[in-house]
């Protein structure tokens, strides 16, 4: 069984920016489009598709919401076992080439080991940031700047990092966005999109040493960015770690490597004739369960930059490929 239309695929979309992005993809998408949205938990996945299952059905003047369509599967993005068994209903789907647009969206903030802080929550990884960073991120997906107050929990966050805080954030935030990507790699169509959903927050300026260096090298491996994230982790639990250059900010970390990666995709993928596209994005400050009331930008604001990635095909988008974007425009890292 085969299916002509564009697939696009969003992990941790049961709410914030993920269900966003799942609805503008719907509302913009000019081309026929399946959208799979994603998420960990049977009955929050389901919740969240009968919700925009029901604005599709409000929506039946708008083309292009009743031209696409949307559907649920269940996905643990830690788990590989339910990556390769999502990924086999693709292919059994839609042939072996089956994905136009992967958004890799899932990830969070691991809560304080004292029982303070910011809860896990794998359906919005982007605005987590502001609490994980001890600073709010003021530039906004939507073009505009705000002025807001941190939300207290971030400095907790920061001064709680041991080692279990920070291995079980690099794993929900860096490996399990690699893992989903090496296993749907081979199976991206032509001029398919991968987007990692990022934070600006996680700038060059927060490390110190030889490390801003290597993780802009041209030489930088896949190997070798593993390799930096597993010794932060490493020198966390042995309290070395500004030695080698790493701030006490395990998500920064993380969301560093997703970075450093979507570059190293870009140049190893410089010659592969599919022409695919990769991107980092910073969608800005979002309100999201996670954030609470002080982030001056809705999950749809947040949204409009990965889904330009996605859906948007011009010179500018490839002159930039591997890139980190913010606001609809390429940024400086």
């Amino acid at each position: 069984m085969s299916d002509d239309r564009l697939v696009a695929v969003v992990t941790g979309a049961n709410r914030g920016i993920g269900k966003a992005i799942v609805r503008q993809l719907l509302l913009q998408s000019e081309k026929p489009l399946i959208v799979y949205l994603t998420a960990r938990s049977v009955d929050r996945g389901q919740k969240a598709f009968d919700e925009l299952r029901r604005e599709q059905l409000r929506s039946a003047s708008d083309v292009k919401m009743q031209n696409n369509e949307l559907r649920f599967h269940q996905l643990d993005v830690a788990s590989p076992e339910s990556i390769h068994a999502f990924i086999g209903y693709l292919t059994l789907m839609h042939g072996e080439f089956s994905i136009d647009v992967l958004i890799n969206n899932a990830g969070g903030v691991v809560k304080n080991p004292d029982g303070g802080g910011v809860a896990a929550a794998p359906s919005s990884s982007a605005t987590a940031a502001a609490a994980a960073a001890g600073t709010a991120d003021n530039a906004g997906a939507s073009g505009r700047n705000a002025t807001t107050e941190q939300p207290a929990v971030g400095n907790s966050v920061v001064r709680a990092c041991n080692a279990d805080t920070a291995y079980r954030t690099v794993q929900m935030n860096y490996f399990t966005a690699v893992n989903m990507t090496t296993l749907a790699l081979p199976h991206m169509r032509d001029h398919g999109r991968i987007v990692f959903m990022v934070t600006a927050l996680a700038h060059l300026g927060i490390f110190c040493g030889d490390l801003p260096r290597v993780l802009t090298s041209d030489d930088l491996s896949l190997n070798g960015l593993n390799i930096i994230e597993n010794g932060f982790i490493s020198s966390v639990g042995k309290g070395t770690y500004a030695s080698y250059g790493f701030p006490p900010m395990p998500f920064n970390v993380a969301k560093a490597g997703l970075i450093a990666y979507a570059r190293i995709l870009a140049r190893s993928a410089a010659n592969d004739p599919r022409g695919l596209l990769f991107a980092a994005v910073c969608p800005g400050y979002v309100k999201t369960d996670m954030t609470g009331a002080f982030a001056p930008l809705t999950p749809d604001q947040g949204a409009e930059t990965p889904v330009y990635i996605a859906l948007t095909d011009n010179k500018r988008l490839r002159r930039h490929n591997g890139g980190l974007w913010k606001r609809l425009k390429p940024i400086k890292w």
